[in-house]
This record gives structure tokens, sequence and C-alpha cells, in this order.
């Protein structure tokens, strides 16, 4: 699958299962190394947006650009978002320069930038584990977006070696994760960095034995489905939809009712299909649940069993241009719901 990677921006130690651009070299490297390699060390500037009226006069709207300066194979300064006035950015550099200590000893897996550079990433190397008696290669996954939606993250993402699928857990759990939002005092915050980033090196103490907990419990496959659903939860209807869902002929005229009429027709079948489109990919995880009971009887029927069937069904589903959602975005938020929810079978 190819990933929405910024140019040739990435680097690797080996060559990833997402996409196959960038630079791989077999070598250990610091983040500001890496960065070096990957090229994503590109300033962003916060600049104030106008509203030019009919007379051609200028106001200020009271919101931002999120302005990132050219770059070679990109030359016109690229609007990444726009954002309120509290919003601050924190340059790839100065974060890299803050990793670097760490990275001494967990060395970059991973690095590079997507779309025109709203979001960069990095992953670094933290040994192996065993995880529900299987092989794992275990991650710190850093990520920043410059898009307004986001914070400045960390979060721990085992790899199943067997399949290569990336188990990223729960984001909003403090045991997994930090965050750092991106507001006036960013930078004072990110004196805090490494504190925090080493208790998040604690992570895969706290969290393998969480995660070998949902391989101890036996489930009904009511309990897998719940797990399966919580993933995909119910589609939601066109607002348009819902607000002429209890409008009668008799409330208007003959025209606007068939406008109506017309209206709900196509927003009816958007909805049918969105849908018929979660039913399907609930379908595929159910076969991938059922699959994985078959050839894992020591962990059949199990919330682990169910969450793998998740994680896979997010992995390596067709469907999505942009493939690093896996590891974050919202196939990664579907395999978060899951795992809450296997968690919670579990107590």
């Amino acid at each position: 699958m190819a990933a929405n990677i910024f140019g040739d921006r990435f680097f690797g130690r080996r060559t990833p299962a997402w996409h196959r651009v960038g630079t791989v070299m077999d070598a250990d490297m610091t983040a500001t190394e890496a960065m070096r390699i990957s090229k994503i060390g590109f300033p962003v500037r916060k600049l104030p947006a106008f509203v030019q009226l009919e007379n051609g006069t200028l106001i200020e709207s009271g919101y931002y650009g999120v302005v990132r300066e050219q770059t070679e194979d990109d030359p016109q300064d690229r609007i990444l978002s726009m954002v309120g006035k509290e919003w601050t950015p924190i340059q790839a550099w100065d974060l890299a320069k803050m990793l670097d200590p760490i990275s001494e000893k967990y060395p970059v897996e991973t690095m590079g930038a997507l779309g025109h550079g709203e979001k960069i990433f990095m992953t670094l190397d933290a040994g192996e584990s065993l995880i529900a008696g299987e092989d794992h290669k275990l991650f710190y996954l850093i990520t920043d977006h410059r898009d307004g939606m986001g914070a400045l993250s960390i979060a721990f993402t085992p790899v199943r070696i067997v399949c290569q699928n990336t188990l990223t857990t729960g984001l909003a759990s403090a045991k997994v994760s930090v965050t750092l939002k991106h507001n006036r005092t960013i930078h004072q915050d990110t004196e805090w960095y490494v504190y925090l980033f080493n208790n998040m090196l604690q992570a895969k103490e706290k969290v393998i034995p969480v995660m070998n907990s949902l391989a101890e419990y036996r489930i009904n496959d009511e309990e897998a489905k719940t797990i399966i659903t919580s993933a995909y939860p119910e589609a939601s209807k066109p607002r348009r939809l819902t607000l002429s869902q209890d409008i009668t002929p008799d409330d208007v005229s003959k025209d606007v009712w068939l406008s109506i009429l017309n209206d709900k027709t196509h927003h009816q079948d958007e909805y049918e299909k969105r849908v018929d489109r979660l039913k399907a990919i609930r379908s595929g995880a159910w076969e991938r649940y059922q699959f994985f009971n078959d050839k894992n009887s020591r962990l059949a029927n199990t919330p682990w069993g169910a969450w793998q069937a998740v994680v896979e069904t997010e992995d390596f589903r067709k469907g999505h241009s942009n493939s690093a959602t896996a590891i974050f975005g919202m196939r990664a938020e579907a395999k978060s719901r899951a795992f809450k929810t296997a968690l919670a079978l579990c107590k």
C-alpha cells in the first residue's frame, strides 16, 4: 500500500510494510541524524489571516495560517491549516534535539512527513518482547500534527512479527501515551519533554502484562462481537436527512416537498452505503477472528483474538488512500476502541 508520504521524506532501518519510498539504511541513527536524511526539518510559521472586502480593504480575521516554507520539490509556501490565536508550532529540529539523548539508547526506526508536511512522525526501536506467546517488536511512535487537529504525542505500539501488524494501544490512556497541546506554552512544556518521555520508557513494563491479560480470558461470540462493534460503531445519519425526517406533504408546498424527497433519496442512499460498508468491514473482522481461532487454539475465543482481528482488518484492508492511518488516525482509533473494550471484558 502507498502511504501519503511528502515526496521522498522518509528514513527507515528496514523497508516497512506500508510504503516503499525514501531512504532505507541498516544503521542506528539519532533523531537529528535521521532528520537530515529524511529531510523533514522544514520550518513552519504561524501568520495572521486577513479577509479582503469588495473594496479591497483588508481586515484581520482573528485566525492564523500555519505556513510551510518552500522546499526544493515543492517551491511554494503552503498553508497547512487555519488555527486560532493560542496555537503555537514547535519546529521539527527542536523536537529532534530533545529526542537525541533518548534515541542514542532507542535508535530511530522510521521517520517521515505526510501530505505537504502537515504531519511528521518517527518511531524509536524499544527492543523485543513475548506477548501472548508470540514475538513482538516494540516501538514508541512520536507524531506531531501541524493541521490544528492534533497534538504532539507519543504512543507505545508493539508489532506482531508473524504478520507485521501494528498494535497501537489506546492513545487516551496515560499509561501508554503522553500529549503536548500546541498552545502558547508549547516551548516551556517541551522543556519537560525528556522527563515525560522517560516515563514513557516504562510503558512496555506496564502495558505488556495488560496485553497478556487479554489472552488469559475466554469470551463467547457475543462478547467478541461487542469488541468488533466497538471498533466500528453504527453509521450516523446525514444531518439533512435527520432534520427532514418528520416533515410531511402537509407542512410545505408541493415544489418544496418534491425537493425534500429528492434530497432525502440522495442522503438515504449515502447513508445506506455507509451502513453496508460498516457491515462489510465488521463481517471481514469477524471472519478474521474465526480464522485466528482456527489457527491459534491456545488463544482461541479470547479478547486478544478479537482485538487481533480488528488490528489485522485495519492494517490490511483496502479502501483508504493513506495507509499511514494504521499507526495514527482513523484506523488507529478503531484499534484503540477495540483495545479498551477488550480490556474491559477482562475486569
